[in-house]
């Protein structure tokens, strides 16, 4: 393996209004694994910074102030050395350089610094959102005070005490990867005739969860899932922009269909109850 890797690249858009640094796959070898930390430096200094390397994406953050230290823009070509200690960049004048891998036309939107439980919120409250929004106030929604069992969501119609369960199941790499993969912990799922994992998926390019939304009965979920050797039930499903042709394709609906399907199973509940 070489000691270091030197690539001269075209600083597009996106890079320069967010203030990263792509880097390409001939110097990926050189950089961490795993997301974590990167000693950066401008050529001829001795100053080196610490930033902030997501493995998932390849870029570097915060790089914004060096942007502005070498008065390089859109369109301007940087060479970038790199080691195992430190990454070295330049600015130097334009000329035929390399495919830079990442164009303008990529939407990129960073999450990596969101924790898991934070994504989990996201979802579960816009959930929520739609349920309250879409039903006009004739359904409701509650949080368990435990919520390790499973069950994320309660949702009550008004004045029929038979609730549905919902685990809530939220995805942010869905577009990068074209698979939805959902794990749901063996321990604590039971199927249920009035329980659903309801999965979204986030579109980095609307900043917005997609509008259809996988609402699967707990039933299906033994039928369909893969079960891994710890006991959990694995979800894999084939996307490509938002969208399934797969095995799974009938459980996606549109929000304004979750709601209507809520509404249809508290009610064909409550008959038979009653």
């Amino acid at each position: 393996m070489k000691n270091n890797i030197t690539y001269q690249r075209k600083l597009i858009k996106v890079e320069s209004r967010l203030g990263f640094l792509y880097v390409p796959s001939k110097a990926r070898s050189l950089m961490p694994n795993e997301s974590g930390e990167v000693n950066v430096v401008i050529k001829n200094t001795t100053d080196s910074q610490v930033k902030k390397y997501n493995a998932d994406y390849n870029r570097i953050f915060g790089m914004t102030s060096f942007y502005n230290e070498l008065s390089v823009s859109v369109g301007d070509v940087l060479t970038v050395e790199v080691t195992k200690e430190i990454i070295t960049i330049s600015s130097k004048e334009a000329e035929l350089v390399e495919d830079s891998e990442e164009t303008d036309d990529e939407y990129f939107i960073d999450t990596s610094g969101l924790s898991a439980q934070s994504k989990g919120n996201i979802g579960e409250d816009r959930v929520k959102e739609i349920i309250l929004l879409y039903s006009q106030g004739l359904l409701n929604v509650f949080k368990p005070v435990i919520d390790e069992r499973g069950i994320d969501l309660i949702v009550l119609k008004e004045k029929i005490y038979n609730p549905i369960y919902i685990q809530v199941k939220t995805r942010f790499n869905v577009y990068k990867r074209n698979r939805m993969i959902l794990n749901i912990n063996g321990n604590t799922f039971k199927a249920h005739h009035s329980y659903y994992i309801v999965g979204l998926s986030f579109n980095p390019a609307k900043m917005e969860m997609d509008e259809e939304i996988l609402f699967l009965p707990s039933k299906d979920v033994t039928k369909l899932a893969s079960r891994l050797t710890n006991g959990d039930y694995r979800i894999t499903i084939s996307m490509a922009n938002g969208k399934t042709s797969g095995k799974y394709k009938k459980y996606f609906v549109s929000k304004e269909e979750m709601v209507n399907k809520l509404i249809e199973r508290i009610d064909l509940v409550n008959e038979i109850v009653n």
